[in-house]
This record gives structure tokens, C-alpha cells and sequence, in this order.
């Protein structure tokens, strides 16, 4: 009798998921600045961009968010569509390409860097944000020059957001392109 009640259930159960409709996945995918603001430097240079550190927890296509309890969620339907880990590199890259074209930029460790080179490192500390307040980058950056002189910033980004994942997002990408900027600016320092 057991055995027959527990095939009962798990046809009901078969049953049920079957009628219902599937909720469809979204992909989300930060993109690079649409123009430059004006912090040109017409020198010729290299940089080898290095992200050091990046949390596990952001380590994963599903979005994250915090709760109400600073609790994390990871969302089950809104998705990165590539790892968040390289959407930044690449976007970062794009975005200091954009304002500063007389860079060579190179992705550490993956392209070969010269001597000469200007490394910028970065611990992203925080990319992500709670859902109807605001989200929030976190990124500490060294700079070592080509004379072997550092500099160290801690970049802190909060954008008021409303209730959906593209607002999310949206502020994540503002985020990120205002530390392409202030990047920017401390290189083009480096510089002179």
C-alpha cells in the first residue's frame, strides 16, 4: 500500500510541474562606456591590467543581490552571461582603451606584458547590490609605474536602484565605468 501511495504522489507531482510554464532565464552582460570623457593623453604607453583578487561568491553566472538582513541570494532566473570575473576585465579594458587610445592595454596573466608597462591590480572587494535600494562596487587598485613607484586607491560605488535586476545591473555598470575613469585619471598622473 505504501508503495502504491508513494506512485500516486509522484505522478501528481510529475503531473503538476508539467502543466505549469517554465520561467524564462534573463541574461545580463555589463558593457563598456558609451564615449569618453575628456582625459586623454596623447603619450604612448602599456598597461598590464591584473584583477589579483575576486570574491567566490560572485564566482558563479547567477546574479547576487543582498536582503534584507544582509543576507546573500543568489538568483535563480537572472543570470550573467559570461562570468562576471571576465565581463569586467574585458569591460575595464574597453573602457580605459576608450579614454586613453594611445594605450597598449594587456589582460595579465593571460597576454604577455614588457618591462616597461604600467600594472594596475585590482581587488574587487563587492559587485553586487539589494534590489529597490542601490548597488554597490567595491574595488581596491594599485598602480606601479614604470620607475617602480605605487600608488594604492579604494574605489567605492553606490548607485540608487530600483526593483528589478536590469536596474541592478545598470547600476553595477555605472559602477564600473566610473572606476574606468578615475583609473584613467591616475594613470594619465603616472604619466607625467
Amino acid at each position: 500500500m505504501r508503495y502504491l501511495v508513494s506512485i500516486v504522489l509522484l505522478l501528481c507531482t510529475s503531473c503538476i510541474q508539467i502543466g505549469s510554464d517554465p520561467q524564462p532565464m534573463r541574461y545580463y552582460l555589463l558593457e563598456s562606456m558609451p564615449e569618453a570623457p575628456n582625459i586623454y593623453s596623447n603619450k604612448t604607453f602599456i598597461i598590464n591590467l591584473k584583477l589579483v583578487d575576486f570574491p567566490d561568491y560572485l564566482d558563479r553566472l547567477q546574479i547576487v543581490t543582498r536582503d534584507k538582513n544582509n543576507g546573500i541570494e543568489f538568483s535563480d532566473l537572472e543570470r550573467w552571461a559570461e562570468p562576471l570575473q571576465d565581463n569586467l576585465t574585458r569591460i575595464l579594458r574597453e573602457n580605459l582603451a576608450l579614454v586613453l587610445p594611445e594605450a597598449n592595454i594587456l589582460i595579465n596573466p593571460w597576454e604577455n606584458s614588457s618591462n616597461n608597462a604600467i600594472k594596475v591590480k585590482l581587488v574587487v572587494n563587492k559587485i553586487l547590490g539589494k534590489l529597490g535600494d542601490h548597488s554597490q562596487v567595491d574595488v581596491r587598485w594599485t598602480i606601479e609605474n614604470d620607475r617602480g613607484q605605487t600608488i594604492q586607491g579604494h574605489f567605492i560605488d553606490r548607485q540608487p536602484i530600483g526593483n528589478s535586476y536590469q536596474d541592478l545591473v545598470v547600476g553595477l555598470n555605472n559602477g564600473i565605468n566610473h572606476l574606468s575613469v578615475e583609473l584613467a585619471k591616475e594613470l594619465v598622473k603616472q604619466l607625467n
